[in-house]
């Protein structure tokens, strides 16, 4: 009864992956009769350069073209599968930012990455098991290896991610306070908040290139948009730290109410310093309890050794001489 029960479920396991793969072989069939139509309406409409024109341009560089109509492929297959994401897409969208991924097509990237590369594993992977290994028990270990495989590419992606974006973080928030050291001694020499923020951004590209990325593209924001209030949002999604949030709502307070930039960098550098000074005393506050450990399991055993050792020593002397 199980020996059928097993196979019935392998079976339709099988039809599963095949009606997979048939999905996936009529995507692509799709999408390239679709490049072809492109290709020649373009051609059509003279907006692209004959075949002929094409293919001489094709020849000294193939490999670029074969890399750029891969990511199209790869982008094309990630925008059919960011459904997936559903309502969280934007949150995946503000991650991704956060993490310095600034691509357009990002997002779809990280979709065919998280589901479609999974899904090839088990695709190629069932079909092996399944050449290889007789149905019964001796199969559950090989398909749970491939499924094991297909997970871990899927939580790769996340981790990757998420690593990239603990980094930048970590990197935006060290160079913080040099950036504001410097916004003061501009802010004092004479510069706007514009000029300011632009020179500290140059300034601070050799030590803090994230944070001087991030400070450029706030300032080019401002000056081709002029909505100052939009530039600071954008750059608090892009670095979602206190430290940040701070800092552009001081600016958005300077913007508003005319407060003077040099005397409003010299509060927010204050808080900044004090709030340090804060944190370092937490950790050093910390410290006691965190000794707790190792003063148990490596500092006690030897000072009981030394102050009891002495002790049971004569203690074995003196039955072993009155034995």
């Amino acid at each position: 009864m199980s020996d059928n029960v097993m196979q019935y479920v392998t079976w339709l396991a099988f039809a599963g992956l095949a009606l997979t793969m048939l999905g996936m072989a009529a995507l692509v069939r799709f999408e390239s009769q679709r490049m072809q139509q492109t290709k020649r309406l373009a051609r059509a409409t003279g907006s692209a350069p004959l075949r002929s024109a094409s293919t001489q341009g094709r020849q000294g560089s193939s490999l670029s073209h074969l890399i750029a109509q891969l990511r199209h492929l790869v982008v094309q297959v990630g925008e059919r599968f960011s459904v997936v994401l559903g309502g969280e897409a934007r949150e995946t969208a503000a991650e991704l930012s956060s993490a310095g991924y600034r691509s357009r097509d990002a997002l779809l990237i990280y979709a065919f990455l998280k589901t479609v590369l999974p899904l090839a594993a088990v695709v190629t992977g069932i079909p092996w098991v399944l050449m290889n290994y007789p149905f019964g028990i001796d199969m559950m270990m090989p398909a749970g290896a491939v499924i094991a495989v297909a997970l871990t590419i899927s939580k790769g992606v996340d981790f990757q991610v998420s690593q990239n974006r603990k980094t930048r973080l970590a990197n935006i928030r060290r160079g913080f306070p040099d950036m504001l050291e410097l916004l003061v001694i501009a802010s004092e020499a004479g510069l706007g908040p514009q000029p300011a923020l632009q020179r500290v951004a140059t300034e601070l590209a050799s030590t803090s290139p994230e944070l001087a990325q991030e400070i450029r593209q706030m300032v080019a924001e401002m000056r081709m948009t002029n909505d100052r209030r939009n530039a600071y949002d954008k750059l608090n999604i892009r670095a979602p730290l206190p430290e940040i949030g701070v800092f552009t709502q001081t600016l958005d307070q300077s913007d508003t109410y005319g407060t003077p930039f040099s005397r409003a960098m010299r509060t927010l550098i204050a808080e900044q310093r004090s709030n340090r000074l804060m944190a370092v005393e937490e950790q050093a506050a910390r410290l006691p309890v965190i000794m707790t450990l190792p003063l148990i399991f490596f500092i006690m055993p030897a000072v009981f050794v030394v102050l009891i050792g002495p002790a049971v020593l004569s203690v074995f002397d003196n039955i072993i001489s009155g034995g």
